[in-house]
This record gives structure tokens, sequence and C-alpha cells, in this order.
């Protein structure tokens, strides 16, 4: 028996989230189930991009975890609590890459490094041109730069602090306040 291998296989456009100030309110080192708020229309929101095609994935540094704050084990918690959250809007993400090093470990994956959305693009076909990233913070809006797919702020979480360096980044950054008005930027069929 031969196997015919289709020569062109299209790629995935993601919509790469950051966790806290996005998928969820900002909370520091967020350790407990107890703790998760999905922001306003937040659900509705990843909905309608996973909707429009793009798989919803999240790249979060937890560092907390680094520091000895809490365990994988606590943040895996977490992470089920809002995947369970998020699909009472029928919502599925696609997957949760996190960073659980400390900021001194000069780990590769710390976000602004670009290694989780680059990891997650080779594990599930996304063509980072046509991907973008949402976040609050220097660290999520130069970790699209640096991935080179199209980086969004919003202006919950740390966004506000982050909009007041807006032009120290190379690229034009699309701005929201808040997760919800991101689907402007869903493309018309």
């Amino acid at each position: 028996m031969t196997t015919t291998l289709t020569p062109y296989t299209q790629l995935q456009k993601a919509l790469f989230l950051d966790r806290d100030g996005v998928v969820i309110k900002y909370v520091p080192y967020l350790s407990k189930v107890e703790q998760v708020e999905l922001p306003l229309g937040a659900g509705e929101a990843l909905k309608r991009w996973q909707d429009a095609g793009y798989l919803l994935i999240i790249i979060t540094n937890q560092a907390g975890v680094g520091r000895g704050y809490y365990t994988l084990e606590d943040v895996e918690k977490v992470h089920n609590h809002i995947i369970e959250e998020y699909g009472k809007f029928g919502v599925t993400f696609t997957d949760i890459f996190i960073c659980p090093h400390h900021p001194q470990d000069n780990c590769l994956c710390r976000k602004p490094a670009p290694k989780m959305i680059i990891d997650a693009s080779k594990k599930h076909g996304v063509s980072l041109s046509q991907s973008l990233c949402v976040g609050d913070a220097p660290s999520d809006v130069q970790c699209a730069i640096n991935a080179e797919c199209q980086p969004v702020l919003v202006l919950t979480g740390r966004g506000k602090e982050t909009l007041q360096n807006i032009a120290q980044y190379s690229r034009k950054v699309e701005i929201f306040d808040s997760l919800q008005d991101t689907v402007k930027l869903i493309p018309s069929p």
C-alpha cells in the first residue's frame, strides 16, 4: 500500500493570547481557581475568532512557578478552569504554552522571546504572517514582533501602562480597549 502525500497543505491562522490581563482579568501571580474572572464579552469574542477559522492558543509567562509562589499543578488547575469557563461559550483552546521559569533563569521560552509562538506554529501548522498575538504587556507586543505575527495591544490588565511606550515598537501595533473589541480585526468573508 502506498501513501500519497498532498503536495500543499494549507497553514492555519491563529490568535495567540496572553493569559493574565487578556483571557482572564489581571491578578498579579494568580494561582487559584477562585481568582479567575473572564473579562466582559471575552467569551463571545473568542467564539467569533474561532468561528472565523482561527486557532486559539494561550502563550503565558508564569514566573510565579520559578519564584516558588505556586506550582505547575496550580497552573494546570487554573487552566482547566479557564477551559471550562470558556467552554460555556463554545470556545475551545487548541493549546496552552507556558514558561514557568524565573526571569533570571535566562531560558529561551520567556516572552518577549518568540519560542512559545514558534513552537506552537510548528506543532499546529500555523502561518505566523496570517496570525495575531493579543497581549497587555510590553513582553507580549515584543514577542509578537519577534515571531513576525501581528501585535495587538488591549488596554486591560497592564495595557494602559504599555500604551505609554507604544512608539518604541518597530511595527504598527493594533490597539483596542478590550479583547471584546478585537473582533473588529476579523476579516470579512
